[in-house]
């Protein structure tokens, strides 16, 4: 079955052009994103990987310096030394969420003053900064321009960890019940700004409110609230055809959702809920990578899972080991703590593999679960990267 899963793996991977991979933080999610982008550069794809996860892990596996808002491409030659056909690419971005809005602005703004008096509007900056949601809807945004620009035909998407990948999939709603049309000609009516300061002055309780929200904004006149809208009335009529163009590709059948795990149980739980909530939103689950499994160790017998009893197994060797290193150390000491250790892997190598073939049973029909061992190092260059490719598609070419 694992040799199955891995090809099935493959074929997923092959055969999208879009590949999301979302799950919990600290299980390897950056990591097998770019893992992914490499084995499609290697099979001859223009590849590029985009992360909306703020550690620098991906620049330095790629060897590419740091890495921002523009595209940098990884060096052909990098790629030609692992094999890579000279038709393979491979590019990285790491979402910079103020300049992305920056961009978008500039992109659709009617005219230079236009632009110039959105970018300067205090309540635009602060809203491109830190509106719940801002940095997941401009991950959707930007992976609908790599998907329109033509330059690539496999784009991997790294998200944020569990709870914000959720941000990323109500993104593209949550800015649409925002922008409501209903609710900016309110804001651009005229007299808005006069009518507001009058209801400010004459309720107290509602001139608090509105401290409240100068204070959590740091806007200190609220009419620049206005003055944003205003200004952004015609770039407005675009954004609704945009979400919606994201929305359905997020949806399409090019475009693929691989869930990134570890086998522990809080982390396979937020995986487990993760996966609930694409179902309800008709995302595509294509796949589940089970990162840092500790695979149990053979030649350890029913009876020897207390450290007394591997400690008398290994009593022998580990006397002539210390003996023929000339090591003066107490070989019982020695084998106590080596069966302790023994004895705890193999405990959690037992546990990981309960949890992951529970996990397995709720899955979908047909969805393949790959696993990639705990492993003694960390992944910090190409060659690493490459290192998984057994793990994950099984035989390289």
């Amino acid at each position: 079955m694992s040799a199955q899963a891995r090809s099935r793996l493959a074929e997923i991977v092959d055969g999208h052009r879009i590949v999301v991979c979302a799950g919990s933080g600290g299980v390897g999610k950056t990591t097998t994103a770019a893992t992914l982008a490499l084995w499609g550069a290697l099979r001859g794809r223009r590849a590029i990987v985009l992360t909306i996860d703020p550690a620098r892990r991906l620049a330095d596996s790629l060897g590419v310096g740091p890495i921002g808002n523009t595209p940098c491409q990884v060096e052909p030659e990098a790629l030609g030394s692992l094999g890579a056909p000279t038709s393979g690419t491979l590019t990285a971005m790491m979402l910079d969420q103020k300049g992305s809005w920056d961009e978008l602005v500039s992109r659709h703004a009617p005219s230079e003053d236009v632009r110039d008096n959105i970018l300067a509007n205090t309540f635009y900056r602060q809203l491109s900064q830190s509106f719940a949601g801002s940095q997941e809807y401009m991950a959707v945004e930007q992976l609908g321009e790599l998907d329109a620009c033509g330059r690539y035909d496999l784009i991997i998407v790294d998200t944020p960890p569990t709870q914000h990948a959720i941000d990323f999939l109500e993104a593209p709603d949550r800015l649409l019940a925002f922008l409501d049309k209903k609710i900016v000609r309110w804001f651009v009516r005229p007299g808005f700004t006069a009518g507001w300061s009058t209801l400010q002055t004459m309720n107290k309780t509602v001139g608090f409110l509105l401290r409240k929200i100068e204070d959590a904004t740091g806007v200190v006149a609220l009419g620049q609230v206005t003055d944003f809208f205003g200004s952004m009335g015609e770039l407005f009529d675009g954004f609704e055809e945009r979400v919606e163009r994201v929305t359905a590709l997020l949806r399409d059948p090019t475009t693929a959702f691989v869930l990134v795990a570890g086998p522990g149980e809080q982390v396979l739980g937020q995986v487990d809920y993760l996966a609930s909530q694409m179902a309800e939103r008709q995302m595509p689950l294509k796949g589940v990578i089970m990162n840092r499994v500790h695979e149990l160790l053979s030649g350890v017998e029913a009876d020897e899972r207390s450290t007394e009893g591997v400690a008398a197994a290994i009593a022998s060797p580990v006397r002539r080991a210390l003996e023929a290193a000339e090591v003066d150390a107490s070989p019982q000491e020695v084998a106590t703590q080596l069966a302790a250790n023994l004895v705890a892997w193999q405990a959690r190598a037992r546990g990981d593999a309960l949890r992951t073939e529970i996990f397995r049973g709720g899955l979908p029909p047909g969805v393949p679960l790959v696993q990639v061992p705990d492993l003694p190092s960390d992944i910090h260059d190409l060659a690493g990267l490459a290192s998984l490719h057994g793990f994950l598609f099984g035989a390289v070419d």
